[in-house]
């Protein structure tokens, strides 16, 4: 296996830095704090390069809150300076040597496999009836908080040689404190939560055989004709994920028949032949449609705008005509706020 030396110097690297910054202020350019140094970028930005090459760098507090929904989480928050701008630039350099590593049926965080990505690979996996007549769909019990840290670096080491590449991310690693966790929020967690997991990946894959599976994060689903077979694999991935990473599986993982209820995973339940939004989903569409209706001249165009067009893109991923049409295209409420808020983000 190939690992990778002499990185330090590129992510060092002035114009590795600017570019850091130009995309992790993508789609914040309002913030505050991204004006404070868009003004002054050579200032800020050379600042960052002289803490990285100094190897002053240190992780700055983390703002933590809670949020419920889809389910509880605890979300860490890092600023904009030089935090966000430092993990760009790390993974300017290390994303193509990761990219790589990974297995082709894992998606979230990796350019180009989204979640829509992930479900069609699903789709095509359900063409096949006879291989596919079961599903063993598996979630991790609290996995970001339940990442070991000694084992994330380990892993990390099996590519990444070059020793000031290895103490950055270790800094970054260890700065929630403890001996787990790494935080959810951080630009850098859905990586390390890749690396973590490509083990059990490559276990599935090349070790089990296992030709129709996906992953999406700490959730995944593994296709089979063999019932019995996928139950034997579940008791063995538990084990497995114990063993080798310290990670529990969730005891609601189960294995079901596809045809009678399809395959609740992505925010969808698939069919062989169609597919429908989740109901959980789905109620959420229809009370931020009634939300929009009473609190519009409260919102701004753009949180109207992108609230709307989000929920779109999801229905227009499965068969939901039938719901985008009565909640958006034919609501003549919804169309006159959609529009008017359209014209004022033009004006």
């Amino acid at each position: 296996m190939k690992r990778y030396g002499n990185l330090y110097d590129q992510i060092c690297d002035a114009e590795n830095i600017r570019l850091a910054h130009l995309k992790a202020r993508r789609g914040k350019a309002h913030y505050t704090e991204v004006q404070k140094v868009n003004h002054e970028s050579e200032k800020y930005l050379g600042n960052l390069q002289t803490m990285l090459l100094e190897k002053t760098y240190q992780t700055s507090k983390y703002r933590v809150m809670k949020v419920f929904e889809p389910k509880e989480r605890t979300i860490y928050k890092l600023p904009y300076y030089p935090d966000r701008i430092a993990h760009h630039a790390i993974m300017n350099v290390l994303q193509p040597i990761w990219d790589k590593t990974f297995i082709d049926d894992v998606y979230s965080a990796i350019p180009g496999r989204g979640l829509h990505a992930g479900l069609s690979r699903l789709r095509k996996f359900l063409k096949n009836p006879e291989g596919t007549r079961y599903c063993l769909k598996f979630d991790i019990s609290k996995f970001y908080p339940s990442v070991d840290h000694e084992i994330l670096l380990e892993l990390i080491k099996h590519k990444i040689k070059c020793k000031d590449t290895l103490w950055l991310l270790e800094e970054i690693i260890r700065s929630p404190g403890g001996t787990k966790n790494i935080p959810i929020g951080n630009y850098l967690s859905q990586y390390f939560a890749q690396i973590y997991l490509s083990p059990l990946d490559r276990w599935i894959k090349e070790d089990l055989g296992m030709s129709y599976y996906v992953r999406y994060g700490d959730d995944g689903v593994i296709l089979h004709s063999d019932r019995r077979l996928l139950k034997n694999t579940l008791t063995e991935m538990t084990s497995f994920l114990k063993e080798r990473l310290d990670l529990t599986i969730n005891p609601k993982s189960m294995v079901f028949p596809v045809d009678s209820a399809g395959i609740d995973f992505l925010g969808y339940r698939t069919f062989r032949t169609y597919t429908l939004l989740r109901k959980r989903s789905a109620k959420r569409f229809k009370a931020k449609i009634r939300h929009i209706e009473k609190n519009y001249l409260k919102m701004s165009p753009q949180s109207i705008v992108s609230s709307v067009m989000s929920y779109i893109g999801w229905i227009q991923f499965c068969s939901g005509y039938n719901l985008e049409r009565k909640y958006v295209t034919e609501n003549d409420k919804i169309q006159f706020i959609l529009n008017n808020a359209t014209e004022a983000l033009h004006l």
